[in-house]
């Protein structure tokens, strides 16, 4: 049933009764009144998602009327309604933004198909805009974190990256004051601050217990905390806030695996702030990359071999170089097809629109999945992986994932091959779902269409055996340990196939090895590919 308010105005009693209640028997609420002025006081009360007017009203014409609803609600659907003396009138009415103007004495059937199609226009904006506006928000979170992700990765310096990493969150967020204290030998080091006066600087605290006060709180309990009322805070180790008059404070743990904290960043404002969950969640995001810089940082001091270590820097530019590209691509598609559908004074056929969200809802999976290979990078490499393994039957896992293999596959022939005694394994099964599309999508990056993809599965005594194999390029043998590394770009891939990150076969190798197994590649150029991965059964 429909749920959309329409609100009529006509001062012709019997007129409005008729209409209510066709309106109200079609499941829409109904609402009339028989006057401009009355109108108005409608509006201004609450939306209604459409309004069907009389061009002659005794204290206002329609078409004035109409201006000033559209001042109040620009998404409304205005319908006219007029004599045949008043045409002219109507016709003004659309060049002022109603949708459509009927002559009475009115068709029922004529007049619920124009509000169908009004509420339906609307509908579809309305959506359109909420896309839009969702869309800025991830762009501004993905470009925030990409930021300071770039910020951080320009040093193997210690205080560098704590530097640079305190200017970045202030330009991206608007705080004004941030500072990070990091873990050393069982105490909590003041390591960098910024947007503090000198005095208060000198105030604070430069080394904290663990174990006391807010820092000291977040530290050990590897959870976020925010003060939103400083001027009612006793502890010292926020005192030098207080003293300087700020009103709001958050901090968020620098972790980069659940059993180990390596310190804490905590930021400031001079205003109340209501730090929403959204904000805290940022923030401690933004902690993350950058308590991973610093453990590279930490690492890096401490290694004996700095070329290694610089090496994995330079892949590292390039990778975020890559990733700002991957990012930038469907960005750029959603944003330009979101442009177009809100056009005002274009009018698109179904099958233009439909093309236009299609378009929108590939590249948002896109930019999903991108986000998603970060985040699971990152917890690889702080070893932070979580896997909970429960025993699945295999095939049961694949036909699970049948309609996303088959998404993938379209331009492809997709073939199974499971005998049916395959053992069950222990095994999260998200995560290695997660392996076979990687394999899968893998495959049909470097695959001619309308060629072969095959799954595999087979088991001996010790493990289970699952492979995706290809009629692809192939791959050289010198590379096929490589290809499993980090920020890895092979060769081969079809034309107008997107470049990537070199992540999605570090992922995997990554969950399997989690899992307690292994995986491999075995091909020749020219010949295909065969990817393979194995979990022990026992």
């Amino acid at each position: 049933m429909a749920s959309e308010s329409i609100l009529v105005v006509d001062d012709d009693r019997d007129f409005l009764e008729i209409v209510s209640l066709i309106l109200a028997k079609k499941g829409y609420e109904a609402k009339t009144c028989s006057s401009a002025q009355e109108a108005m006081t409608r509006f201004k009360e609450r939306f209604y998602h459409a309004t069907i007017l009389d061009i002659s009203l005794p204290d206002a014409n329609g078409t004035e009327l109409l201006t000033r609803i559209l001042e109040i609600h620009p998404d409304i659907i205005a319908i006219m309604l007029t004599g045949h003396s008043s045409v002219q009138n109507a016709i003004e009415s659309l060049n002022r933004g109603a949708f459509a103007y009927l002559e009475k004495p009115l068709d029922p059937d004529n007049l619920m198909s124009v509000i169908d199609r009004g509420l339906e226009k609307q509908r579809l904006v309305l959506e359109n805009r909420q896309l839009m506006d969702e869309l800025e928000r991830h762009n501004r979170i993905a470009n925030t974190l990409l930021s300071v992700s770039q910020a951080v990765s320009q040093s193997l310096d210690l205080q560098q990256i704590v530097d640079a990493a305190l200017e970045r969150v202030a330009q991206s967020t608007g705080l004004e004051v941030g500072f990070i204290y990091l873990n050393d030998n069982d105490r909590l080091v003041l390591r960098g601050h910024r947007g503090l006066s000198r005095k208060l600087a000198q105030s604070m605290l430069k080394e904290t217990a663990k174990d006391s006060g807010t820092i000291g709180r977040i530290f050990t309990q590897a959870r976020p905390a925010v003060i939103e009322k400083l001027s009612r805070y006793t502890e010292p180790d926020l005192g030098f806030l207080c003293a300087g008059g700020y009103q709001s404070f958050a901090g968020v743990p620098l972790t980069t695996v659940p059993s180990e904290n390596i310190g804490v960043m905590g930021v400031a404002t001079s205003f109340t702030h209501c730090f929403s969950q959204g904000n805290v969640d940022l923030l401690t995001r933004i902690g993350r990359e950058i308590a991973i810089a610093v453990r590279n940082a930490q690492l890096y001091e401490a290694a004996s071999s700095a070329k290694s270590l610089k090496e994995l820097d330079a892949m590292r530019t390039e990778f975020l170089a890559n990733v700002s590209h991957e990012l930038r691509t469907p960005l750029a598609v959603i944003k330009g097809s979101a442009n177009s559908l809100l056009q005002p004074d274009v009018i698109f056929d179904e099958q233009t629109r439909r093309d236009f969200l299609v378009s929108i809802d590939k590249d948002a999976d896109t930019l999903t999945r991108l986000v998603d290979d970060l985040l699971m990078m990152s917890r690889l490499e702080a070893d932070a992986l979580e896997i909970k393994k429960f025993p699945h039957n295999i095939e049961m896992v694949i036909g699970s994932l049948r309609d996303r293999l088959e998404s993938l596959t379209i331009k492809h022939h997709l073939r199974l091959e499971i005998p049916d005694d395959i053992p069950q394994v222990k095994m999260d099964e998200g995560r290695i779902s997660e392996v076979l599309t990687n394999l899968v999508d893998n495959a049909v990056k470097f695959s001619e269409d309308n060629t072969d993809i095959t799954i595999k599965v087979e088991s001996n005594d010790a493990e289970l055996i699952v492979s995706v194999s290809d009629q692809g390029f192939g791959i050289p043998a010198d590379v096929h340990q490589k290809i499993f590394e980090r920020f890895f770009q092979g060769d081969g891939r079809k034309n107008g196939r997107r470049k990537g990150t070199g992540l999605g076969l570090a992922i995997c190798r990554g969950i399997v090895e989690t899992h307690g197994g292994r995986i491999w590649v075995e091909s020749e150029p020219g010949k295909g590919a065969k990817f393979s991965f194995s979990l022990p059964l026992h």
